[in-house]
Parts: C-alpha cells; sequence; structure tokens
C-alpha cells in the first residue's frame, strides 16, 4: 500500500502544478508495483493495478495537452477551428431539421381542434435538451392560440417558410407551417444570445462552444465583414435560396484553452486517485495501511484543488471556511472534515485494541477533554456566510465539519480511558453526559452575547459531558453518547459563528454608508467611461445594458442607474436597474453643467444613504451617458428591470436594515451597540445624510436550523 500511498501523493503535486515529473513519478510507481506485486492473486488486486495504469495513462495524455498548448498554441488554435468548422454546418442543419420537425408536429396538434390538448401536446413536444426552441400556433388573426418553450421574441405571422429573425441581443431559426385550419405553426430555434443575456446557456452558439472551444460570432444577412473565416448559413426558400444569417467562428484564447484543458484533466484524474484509493482499501486488511490511504486522501485535499474537480467548490472553499490554528488542515470545511475522520478512525483502531491504562494515558486524555471545547470554539470563528445568505448544504457542511473535529478528540480519549478491564453493563453515566450536554447547549442558546459569543465560564460547562460519556461503558453506549455529544457541541457552535458571521457582513454594509467614500468606484467608472469613447454611442437602453453588463464595475454589484441625455439635459432614454436618490432633475442639472471642452467627468454627490458617484460622457456630437452607482447596502432596492434582468441576485438576505425618517436634531444620539433581544440582534447607527441626521436599524436573525 505504501506504494499506492506514493501515487496518490504524486498525483496530487500534479494536480496542484502540472509536470511531467510527477507523471514519470507516478509511471515509476506503476511499474514498481507490476514487480513488487506478483503474483496478481484476486479480482481487487488485477483491478487496483489496472486503476494505477488508468491514472498514469490520464496524467500523460492531460499533461501532453497541457504541453502541446503552451509551446504549440498557432497549431492547436488551428487545429480547434479546423474541427470547429467542419462540425459547424452540420450542426446549423440539425437546428433547421429540428425546427421544421416541431413545425410539422404542431400542425398536428392543430388538426385536433382541442386548444387545451394542444397545449399539453406542444408542451411534450418542446425537448429539454439540445438547442432552446419554442413553438406558438397563431390563428387567423395572427394571435397566438396555443404555445409552448420559451419564446425570446414576440412571434410574427409574416415570414417565409424558412427564415432568421435577428436583434441586438438574439438570433432565432425559424420554421413556419400553415395548417388546413387556417392557422400557422412557427418553431424557432435559439442561435445565438448577446453575452449581457444571463441564460444563454441553451443556444446553438453556447453549446457549440462547450463542445468545440470555439465560440460563434452571428450576424444578420450582409451585415458580416469580408472575411475568410466567415460562414454564410444559407437554405431553400419559397423565393429561392438565400443567405438567412452568417457565423464567424471565434478561436479560445491560449489561457483559456489552457484552463479548459485543465479543469477537464484535473476532473478525471481526481476521480481517478480517489478510485486507486479505495481499491487500496478494499485490497488491504491492515489498520495502519488503511490509516496511510485516507492520510493520502486528507493530502490530495490540501494540496490539489478538488472542490472544483469534485463540484464541491463551497465545501473546498476558504471563502466560506478559513481558520488559520491548524494551518493548511483547517484551510476548508472539506479539509477539515476529512482530518477528523482521518483521526476519529484512528480513534477508533486505538479503542478496539484495549490499550493498558496508564498515568500517562489518562493525563492525555484529560488534556484532550480540556482543550476540545476551546479548540472546536476557536475553529467555528473560521466559519464565513457568503452575503448572499446560507444555504442548508454549507450550514451541514460547517456543522459536519466540527462535529467530526470533535469526534476526533473525544474517541481517542474514550480509548485512552477504556483499559483492558471487563467492560461494564452500566451506561447511567453516558445517559448523565448526553443530559449535561443537552442542557449546555441549551444554556449556550440563551447566553451567547453578540459582542464576544460565549462568556469565559461556559466552556467548563462542557467538561463533565464529555467527560462522561469517555468513561468505559457498552460500545453502543459509548458510540450514542459520543455522537450525541459532538453533535450538539458542533451545531451550537456553527450556530453561534455563523450569527456573528451575519453581524460581521451587517457592520460592512453600514460602514458603507453616510459620507464614507468608495475607493473603487470613481477607478471603475472612469475605466467604463473610456470604454465608452471608444465604443459606438448606445441608440437605447438596451445599448447602454449591454455595455455596463460587459463592463469590470458592471459586474461588482454595485447599484445602478444608466440614462441617456440630450445637450441641453432632456432624458432620451433611461434604465433603472436599482432605487437610486438620484432625481432625474438633479441627473439634468449636472448634464447641463458639463463643460463643452470636457468629454469625461466622475462627480460625487451625498445623498440617502451614502455617497453617489455619477458619471457623465459625451458619446456623440449632442449626446450625453451618465452612468450612476449607489452604496452597495440592503438599503438600496432592486428595480423591477433589474429583478427582470438578474433573477439569481434575489437572494435571502443575512440580515435586515431600516433606514428611519430625518430625525429631530435635539434627539439623543444612539450609541452603536449590538444588542440581543429574543431571537435576533439588533443595532442603531446615527447617519449625517442630506436632510439631517438619521438611523440605520440593522437586524440579523439568531433562529437556530436545528
Amino acid at each position: 500500500m505504501t506504494i499506492v500511498v506514493a501515487a496518490g501523493a504524486a498525483a496530487a503535486e500534479w494536480l496542484r502544478r502540472p509536470a511531467w515529473t510527477w507523471v514519470a513519478a507516478v509511471a515509476v510507481l506503476l511499474a514498481v508495483l507490476l514487480v513488487l506485486g506478483r503474483p496478481w492473486t484476486g479480482w481487487r488486486r488485477r483491478v487496483l493495478a489496472a486503476g494505477l495504469a488508468g491514472l498514469v495513462l490520464a496524467l500523460a495524455v492531460v499533461q501532453w495537452r497541457l504541453s502541446a498548448i503552451e509551446s504549440r498554441w498557432p497549431e492547436q488554435r488551428k487545429l480547434r477551428v479546423t474541427a470547429a468548422s467542419e462540425r459547424l454546418d452540420g450542426d446549423l442543419h440539425a437546428a433547421y431539421h429540428r425546427a421544421e420537425r416541431l413545425t410539422e408536429a404542431a400542425v398536428a396538434a392543430s388538426a385536433a381542434g382541442d386548444r387545451e390538448a394542444a397545449f399539453a401536446q406542444l408542451e411534450r413536444l418542446v425537448p429539454a435538451a439540445g438547442p432552446e426552441m419554442s413553438v406558438v400556433i397563431l390563428d387567423g388573426a395572427g394571435l397566438p392560440w396555443a404555445w409552448a418553450g420559451r419564446h425570446r421574441l414576440p412571434p410574427a405571422a409574416q415570414g417565409d417558410s424558412i427564415g432568421a429573425r435577428a436583434t441586438g441581443y438574439y438570433v432565432e431559426l425559424e420554421a413556419r407551417r400553415h395548417t388546413p385550419e387556417g392557422r400557422l405553426a412557427v418553431a424557432g430555434v435559439l442561435i445565438w444570445a448577446h453575452p449581457a443575456v444571463p441564460d444563454r446557456g441553451r443556444s446553438l452558439a453556447e453549446l457549440f462552444r462547450e463542445r468545440t472551444e470555439v465560440g460563434l460570432t452571428v450576424y444578420p444577412p450582409n451585415t458580416a465583414p469580408d472575411s475568410a473565416d466567415v460562414f454564410d448559413y444559407a437554405d431553400s426558400t419559397t423565393a429561392g435560396r438565400r443567405v438567412l444569417f452568417s457565423v464567424r467562428p471565434v478561436p479560445p484564447e491560449q489561457g483559456a484553452a489552457k484552463e479548459r484543458a485543465y479543469q477537464s484533466g484535473s476532473r478525471l484524474v481526481t476521480w481517478l486517485v480517489l478510485i486507486v484509493i479505495g481499491l487500496g482499501l478494499s485490497v488491504t486488511a491492515r489498520p495502519l495501511e488503511r490509516l496511510a490511504l485516507l492520510a493520502a486522501l486528507v493530502w490530495l485535499a490540501v494540496r490539489a484543488p478538488v472542490g472544483p474537480a469534485l463540484g464541491l467548490q463551497p465545501l473546498f472553499s476558504p471563502a466560506t471556511f478559513f481558520r488559520p490554528v491548524l494551518g493548511p488542515l483547517s484551510g476548508s470545511a472539506g479539509v477539515l472534515t476529512l482530518v477528523g475522520l482521518l483521526l476519529t478512525v484512528g480513534g477508533v483502531w486505538l479503542w478496539r485494541k484495549r490499550l493498558p491504562r496508564r498515568w500517562y494515558g489518562v493525563g492525555l486524555g484529560g488534556a484532550l477533554l480540556l482543550v476540545s471545547p476551546y479548540l472546536i470554539s476557536s475553529l467555528g470563528r473560521g466559519i464565513t456566510p457568503p452575503a448572499d445568505g446560507v444555504s442548508i448544504g454549507l450550514w451541514l457542511s460547517w456543522h459536519l465539519a466540527l462535529m467530526v473535529s470533535a469526534s476526533a478528540l473525544i474517541v481517542p480519549t474514550a480509548a485512552l480511558f477504556r483499559g483492558q478491564s471487563a467492560e461494564t453493563r452500566s451506561w447511567a453515566h453516558i445517559a448523565a453526559g448526553v443530559v449535561l450536554a443537552l442542557a449546555a447547549s441549551i444554556i449556550g442558546v440563551l447566553v451567547w452575547s453578540p459582542r464576544g459569543g460565549w462568556p469565559d465560564w461556559y466552556t467548563f460547562l462542557w467538561t463533565p459531558a464529555l467527560l462522561l460519556v469517555t468513561l468505559p461503558a457498552p460500545r453502543w453506549a459509548v458510540i450514542t453518547g459520543i455522537a450525541l455529544v459532538a453533535g450538539s457541541s458542533s451545531a451550537l457552535v456553527t450556530w453561534g459563528a455563523e450569527l456573528a458571521g451575519r453581524v460581521q457582513v451587517a457592520q460592512r454594509d453600514v460602514a458603507r454608508l453616510g459620507d464614507e467614500p468608495d475607493p473603487l468606484a470613481v477607478p471603475l467608472l472612469e475605466r467604463f467611461g473610456e470604454e465608452l469613447r471608444r465604443s459606438p454611442p448606445p441608440e437605447g437602453a438596451s445599448a447602454m445594458y449591454a455595455l455596463w453588463h460587459g463592463s469590470a464595475i458592471g459586474s461588482q454589484g454595485y447599484p445602478s442607474h444608466l440614462a441617456l441625455w440630450s445637450g441641453q439635459g432632456a432624458l432620451v432614454d433611461e434604465l433603472v436597474l436599482d432605487s437610486l436618490d438620484l432625481p432625474p432633475s438633479l441627473l439634468s442639472t449636472m448634464v447641463r453643467g458639463l463643460p463643452a471642452s470636457d468629454t469625461l467627468e466622475v462627480a460625487q454627490v451625498l445623498r440617502v444613504p451614502g455617497v453617489h458617484y455619477v458619471l457623465l460622457v459625451r458619446v456623440g456630437s449632442d449626446e450625453v451617458m451618465t452612468a450612476a452607482v449607489g452604496p452597495r447596502s440592503e438599503l438600496v432596492l432592486r428595480g423591477r428591470v433589474g429583478r427582470l434582468l438578474d433573477p439569481g441576485s434575489q437572494q435571502s438576505p443575512l440580515y435586515r436594515l431600516t433606514l428611519s425618517p430625518p430625525a429631530d436634531p435635539s434627539a439623543a444620539t444612539p450609541r452603536p451597540r449590538w444588542k440581543r433581544q429574543g431571537w435576533s440582534v439588533r443595532n442603531e447607527y446615527p447617519l449625517e445624510l442630506t436632510g439631517g441626521r438619521r438611523v440605520v436599524r440593522s437586524r440579523c436573525s439568531s433562529g437556530a436550523r436545528w
């Protein structure tokens, strides 16, 4: 098993930093295993050797691909574009045939005459996989009679039997068929969607990019540049054969291609390492060898980015859990969980060995009991709730990490206390320990304070419960007692740590209010302004949103308002993404006040609830575009358009903020201080704003999940 452990460690180092050195190391270990492992009796041993050989092959292939991208990128890029171009015509014709088949099926559904049945039949006909499709049956007046799927563009009765419609955001391929009943069936396939569209993953262009690494730029007829790379998609229509749209392949950047090759390869290598370790566990029966294999699993989690490879990014991310008390072993909830499982399994092995009870063993066990409450409480401070809310899965991952960490200390202690004497049948002390642990948990919920967590004396309440469940007792009683004590303590610490994290996030939000400037807003707005000056002038709200969505500041989560003005301050068009305290009259005055010699200016305005920044850019001979951002706070509400364009941003907040009306100048100013009131934590912050002093009231719910 030493060879398997070493191979797993070498593969982990390859995942951390790919190099031919680690591939050669795993290959050498495979050769040693093949030589020393003879005779190969038993199917498990043969499968283990095959799994290790598969790991070597996967490492070699992925490393070759990475090396080819690094050293021969022009050749690799050409190969990708050539292969994609050969496939493009087939994918476009397949989309056309999909639309035709869906149209013919819609004609058959219309023939039944039952509208309700037509809805149900069309719903079954629209495929759930592949390019996004929609279908509609229009009556003689051109009104929808039955439909299914998602319609990106409003259905139109006018058009050829096969055609394409394009806007600034979508290109759709459509097929039309008339029915004997005088209706019209129209089926559409989404060919392309603008990058500003949040849910464009099922467009044919995005699916094509996922399969070939080559993107597609789609042009309406007769608008594509004159280039040999442009592919004209033409088909037969009632007016003859004509071009429906044009497509130009966009090869990936070298960095993106390398990252994609590494991601797909690391996923395969990670799973193969897990399979090899699992096969090793099934082959060996020696406890120390199994512990060594589990240690290799911990090494893999510590050294390699296994979270993205396994689809468990939050579990292995330091963004949601990090505590330097154990170094890299407490760098994420997933790593801490594996370390706790390893130590717990080691403790079970010691417990089964029935070590003789010695004074130093009892002393070591007593030290572990005294340390464990403080260590678990310290580890709990590593919990960092995301600003957009905590899912039940993330909460359970924190709970599991702390629970196995507690077990990693309690189980070895029980093994040191057990001794070699016959087990007593009494388990009353185990029950007493569980009762004390539950009582300590209830007390912990009641005495927790937002200004420091638990008082110093509280930790000692857990010592009697820990001592009682580690004393000798029947095996089932010891297992049950340890599980209940570890589970209750970890649930309590997770609850307190999450609530403390909510308080910290609320404090950071309030710190951005009032007259506190934002150091990032001005440079980001100036950068966006330079991009605007290099781009074609936007003609309306959709063009402004496309420019904003593709910018650096548009991805930072700033509440925003975009508007287009004439040089005299008349509003031409606007896009209210968020509810900013910037009335049109104020913006119009700022536009009129922009000097004729200036083409770009960033103004700072103190409004409610904080500092707002307004970018003014001349985008034409007589037009000015404004881009305004406010403080990133829960007090700034999303507008209807903003909720529609970014529905994923509506998450359950960690806290609630409310802003009072202007206060009486003679009224006493509240002193900011977090207070526990029942199942919530509250605070009040005074702010000096336009119109007088106001008070921000923050509230964090402390309702327990368990």
